[in-house]
């Protein structure tokens, strides 16, 4: 995402300053962006850490600073001198991924941000939820992800296969609650409905004895360069989420007009506008049922695929995206003249 918002930017110079060490930073980084490493290296470099930031915004003199992640946020308001404007991305549900872990958290948000900061989140739950926490009264905005051009031109043939091939994207982790998709998928066996994941995480081996215990129809298939690739090569997406703070697969699989099914939460009803299929996460049994519907129901599967593919298309285009962006830059601007 970082990468191709730079790329959207090209009348601007970046710097982009890593908090650790990046190995393949380099690799995903465009021309006009130089990167810096700050060689942190836990709680007790912090202070090094926000010196040599602060150096670097102090030599750079920057029109703005542009935060993402709690850690790097939290040592960009300790760096960042009170005449540069500072604008922060929260991507994901911070009650969980933050707050929920670590109590000091909640009073490190309160204490660092003031009232000249900006608040920039991928989703209104995202910013919904973090102001639950951290009451904010200065400038806030939703700013949803987006997705290159090439997403809106892809050719994709309804998918010639026997049965109901499904697949999910995403890294095997806890928030993504693939042992309750596994759960669904007791359900489904010899039904003719398949899934294969795509993804890498800390669960991979115990979800794999779960499959092979189970004789699941699932495939674990590891990581994938490009993902939309393969989207020709099946009938559904799917995705069991816990909580999110945007989806971005399942805007992918929307604007390459592929049938989503998704778990029914609060974020994944924002980010699709309810263009999609939807089951609950308190039923496994229900959610076959569903699955099942799709093998069955062909026509229903597609219900929603045009409308999706035309939301897609104009909320989440490059076009759209810049447009929000410098708008929300200069208003950080404006406020800090």
């Amino acid at each position: 995402m970082l990468k191709n918002t730079i790329a959207l930017l090209p009348e601007f110079s970046h710097t982009i300053v890593c908090l650790e060490t990046q190995k393949n930073t380099t690799k995903v980084i465009i021309n006009n962006a130089d990167i810096v490493s700050l060689n942190h290296r836990g709680w007790k470099s912090l202070p090094a850490t926000v010196i040599k930031l602060r150096n670097i915004i102090n030599k750079q003199k920057p029109l703005l600073v542009h935060s993402h992640l709690f850690y790097a946020t939290f040592c960009a308001r300790l760096a960042t001198p009170s005449g540069v404007p500072l604008a922060s991305t929260i991507h994901s549900l911070y009650s969980k991924d933050a707050f929920g872990k670590n109590k000091k958290s909640i009073w490190a948000e309160r204490f660092l941000l003031k009232e000249r900061h900006a608040l920039i989140a991928v989703s209104k739950f995202v910013l919904d939820d973090y102001l639950s926490y951290v009451p904010f009264r200065g400038k806030r905005f939703v700013l949803h992800n987006f997705l290159p051009d090439d997403s809106f031109q892809l050719k994709l043939k309804p998918a010639s296969l026997d049965g109901l091939k499904c697949i999910a994207v995403g890294n095997l982790k806890e928030a993504k609650n693939y042992n309750y998709l596994l759960e669904i998928f007791s359900n489904l066996k010899h039904t003719g409905i398949s899934l294969d994941i795509y993804g890498e995480g800390a669960i991979k081996n115990q979800l794999q004895k779960t499959i092979d215990d189970n004789n699941l129809p699932v495939r674990l298939l590891g990581n994938t360069s490009n993902v939309k690739d393969l989207f020709k090569n099946y009938h559904l997406f799917v995705q069991a989420s816990s909580h999110e703070g945007f989806g971005i697969s399942v805007i992918e699989a929307m604007a390459a007009k592929l049938p989503v099914l998704i778990s029914d939460i609060a974020v994944f009803r924002e980010i699709s506008s309810g263009h999609a299929h939807f089951f609950p996460l308190d039923s496994h049994l229900t959610a076959a049922d569903i699955f099942m519907q799709h093998l069955n129901n062909p026509v229903e599967r597609i219900k929603y695929v045009e409308d999706a593919f035309e939301f897609c298309r104009q909320y989440y285009s490059t076009k759209v995206y810049k447009e929000k962006l410098l708008s929300i830059y200069n208003l950080c601007l404006n406020a800090s003249n």
